[in-house]
């Protein structure tokens, strides 16, 4: 994608007291050193893209940024002086808010309410000023171009619009600098590109720096005037959007060889062709349920198969249907040939059937418990003798699946003191603990940095391909369906669109038009394949 344009960068050459600036942070835990001499600065109307690899240092910068951590050494400043903030809320109050990828405003308060929580109107008679508040809601939705009832409760509307609506709430109180987490990683297609436009819009039509850590480049280069990218806690690359090439970012944030894999010379470049898959493992017909109409399709071990659409399109529902999460209202299942239908999750797990969640800190990892606990959660029982469990076996056979995925950190430790993607590699080995032999993967790679998910994707490679393992991977990403899969599915509104395909034979322009309900002669009807399974 091409460049923003960066006009706005102008204040770049003119005197650097206007900005907010780091300037030789540094940051340690108990003596283990995060970041290293980082220096960075945010001019007014810039939008500055932060990348790297889950441990770089990115989410630690961004708190000190924010005045949620203070730093062991170096020092920040905010046109020409220095500050210390006290926390958060005194960084907002000098003008630098922060949204987080985790939204904050609260689904059972009005948008109203949620814009002025903690710093209420009042009437002459300490009253709550609902009115005033409401009349000043309407126009700030309105400015920022929003189609939202300031008395509508914040939950009734889909997380692009909270996303949105959360950005033009902090920059209601006044922010000269946005920070962002992370802030496209609940969208997808439009969503992201709407959101995109916005930033750019604040950016250069109000005058706000903005500060975007995203691990996407290609929504880094879509609207960024300048890339920085961190590795092992230094500043490796700073430099114009223009004048960097993503190669060399690649390969500053991930190494050389991921850089030319990524680059299509790596063996899942072109000319990748699809695995051809053995034996049908899992068969689903007509299931419905929720937001399913008529889902029908087959898995065939020694397969990876990808399944896309567009939000609301029932993909999750499909997999936590199969695995006994979702209840499920019609329709016929069968495993390995026999009739399935799960009730609940253990129903899934006798049957072969492991499933990794997309909210990994929703309903996935247990925070504090250790990376050996996360992993052995659902097969305790294989532990437990009497009443008391033996750790030190359920350890030993952890420690070896975690070993096999290249675990980086300390696995006796609370799982979050680990990166995003080492998590994600923990509840891998949850999954694998299992001993499946049907594997359902949703958004596998969420929130991972392009290094841990070239390593989770080589994961699945070898799980299907070498050890015949059946792979079903849902992915709201065009890149990594046509990157992994062998076979393809498109869904929409609650059923196949189209497939199965080739993933040799597909774009992500053809998956786009799929999965906006376009026509194409290359997508079989599925009903064949399902009549040939049987």
């Amino acid at each position: 994608m091409a460049a923003r344009d960066t006009s706005s960068g102008v204040a770049r050459a003119g005197s650097v007291r206007e900005c907010y600036e780091a300037i030789n942070i540094e940051k340690d835990y108990s003596g283990v050193p995060v970041l290293l001499d980082v220096s960075l600065r945010i001019h007014p109307g810039e939008v500055v893209g932060l990348v790297g690899h889950n441990g770089a240092g990115k989410s630690t910068f961004l708190k000190v940024l924010s005045g949620a951590h203070r730093s062991s050494g170096g020092e920040l400043r905010l046109n020409g002086e220095t500050v210390s903030f006290a926390g958060p809320s005194d960084a907002i109050g000098k003008g630098v808010s922060t949204v987080y990828q985790e939204l904050s405003l609260l689904p059972n308060l009005t948008v109203a309410q949620n814009a002025w929580l903690g710093r209420e109107r009042r009437t002459a008679v300490c009253t709550l000023d609902k009115r005033s508040m409401g009349r000043a809601t309407a126009e700030l939705v309105a400015d920022f171009g929003l189609d939202v009832d300031p008395e509508a409760l914040v939950g009734s509307y889909p997380v692009a619009v909270r996303q949105l609506l959360e950005i033009a709430i902090a920059c209601s109180r006044d922010t000269k600098y946005l920070l962002l987490d992370e802030p496209t990683t609940a969208l997808e297609g439009d969503q992201v590109n709407v959101l995109l436009g916005y930033l750019g819009n604040l950016a250069k039509e109000r005058g706000i720096g903005i500060l975007i850590v995203n691990h996407k480049l290609d929504e880094l280069y879509q609207v960024s005037d300048r890339i920085v990218a961190l590795m092992n806690g230094k500043v490796v690359i700073d430099a114009l959007t223009g004048e960097v090439d993503r190669h060399a970012v690649v390969t500053a944030i991930a190494g050389a060889e991921y850089a030319d894999r990524a680059a299509g010379s790596g063996s899942y470049g072109p000319g990748h062709h699809a695995a051809a898959g053995g034996e049908v493992t899992l068969q689903v017909e007509g299931l419905r349920g929720g937001l399913l109409n008529d889902i029908g399709f087959t898995a065939r071990a020694g397969q990876i198969l990808g399944i896309y659409g567009l939000a609301g399109a029932g993909r999750t529902d499909t997999l936590r249907a199969i695995a006994g999460i979702n209840p499920v209202e019609g329709g016929v299942m069968s495993v390995d040939g026999e009739p399935y239908h799960a009730r609940i999750p253990a129903d899934a797990m006798k049957h072969g059937i492991a499933f990794v969640t997309e909210e990994r800190k929703k309903d996935g990892i247990v925070p504090l418990m250790d990376s050996y606990q996360n992993a052995g959660l659902p097969v305790l029982g294989r532990y437990t003798r009497a009443g008391m469990l033996d750790r030190g076996r359920m350890v030993a056979d952890t420690a070896a699946i975690l070993e096999q995925l290249d675990l980086k950190g300390d696995p006796n430790k609370p799982i979050v003191s680990l990166s995003g993607g080492n998590q994600q590699k923990v509840l891998l080995a949850r999954a694998l603990a299992q001993r499946p032999h049907i594997l359902l993967l949703d958004e596998p790679s969420k929130g991972v940095d392009i290094g841990a998910k070239e390593e989770i994707h080589d994961i699945l490679r070898r799980l299907a391909h070498e050890q015949g393992m059946t792979v079903v991977m849902v992915s709201s990403e065009e890149e990594e369906v046509l990157e992994v899969s062998d076979s393809i599915l498109v869904f929409g509104e609650g059923r196949v669109l189209a497939g199965p395909c080739d993933a040799a034979d597909m774009t992500a322009s053809r998956l786009r038009r799929l999965a906006w309900g376009e026509t194409d002669d290359k997508a079989q009807p599925l009903a064949a394949d399902v009549r040939s399974a049987t």
